[in-house]
């Protein structure tokens, strides 16, 4: 898959699967919101939202890992790419948000890894 940056020649590094997870998030710092991924990377996660994020902007999510109940992955994210009815980029992907994870600590990121790892198996 492919960033809306990206050149034909440059590919996504990370690899990315589809997932369904519930993932909380905060609209501008201020009002706690709730959606659902489409896919997750160790890189980042795609979140279907209608909200009006623009790139660039920094959005605070936190979600649990399936089967890890107890341990929250929290972080910010920084919207990467937008797909909107406006301005299709993945016209196969539903409205919503590419994001990237800014600050994801090793713990978090080693729980995504090992959720990958066994979905890619």
């Amino acid at each position: 898959m492919q960033l809306h940056n990206e050149s034909n020649s440059e590919r996504r590094s990370n690899v990315r699967l589809r997932a369904e997870i519930r993932v909380s998030y905060s609209e501008y710092q201020s009002k706690l919101l709730t959606g659902y991924s489409l896919d997750l990377s160790t890189g980042g996660i795609f979140l279907i939202t209608t909200c009006p994020f623009d790139v660039d902007d920094i959005v605070k999510i936190r979600f649990y890992m399936p089967g890890e109940v107890e341990k929250a992955v929290s972080c910010n994210a920084r919207v990467a790419w937008i797909n909107h009815q406006d301005k299709w980029l993945k016209p196969e992907s539903p409205t919503g948000v590419g994001l990237q994870f800014v600050n994801l600590a090793p713990k978090d990121l080693c729980s995504i890894v090992k959720f990958l790892e066994a979905e890619s198996a």
